[in-house]
């Protein structure tokens, strides 16, 4: 790899990056910080994301429902909903979910760990 083609390199290790902003998550810095809550973010456009979560905005609105949301993320979610979208299979049994959280608190049905108990 050229130093033009990864110009980010940690020092530390010498591995290098081609964006910043995967050498500060490899790094686990965090340079933004919510001026808040101080919960701090590697990225600046997760930060930003964040940040809707005091102003209480919710620019992205369901076409179905108009229930509204902060993040795009969250709408898609709620979208599966609607569709019946199972897009998350587990490998194991072949069980499917409309959400990742889902499928990762079904995976440990197999592997009979209990991360609360």
């Amino acid at each position: 790899m050229h130093a033009k083609e990864a110009p980010y390199v940690f020092e530390i290790c010498n591995k290098a990056f081609c964006r910043q902003e995967n050498l500060l998550t490899h790094t686990k810095e965090k340079p933004y910080a919510c001026e808040m809550c101080y919960q701090a973010f590697s990225l600046q456009r997760t930060l930003k994301r964040h940040l809707l979560t005091h102003t209480k905005e919710k620019p992205h609105a369901c076409d179905v429902c108009n229930e509204a949301f902060s993040e795009q993320g969250s709408l898609k979610r709620h979208l599966l909903t609607f569709t019946k979208e199972k897009p998350y299979a587990c490998e194991i049994c072949n069980k499917a979910f409309s959400q990742q959280g889902n499928l990762k608190r079904h995976l440990l049905t197999h592997t009979k760990e209990k991360p609360y108990a």
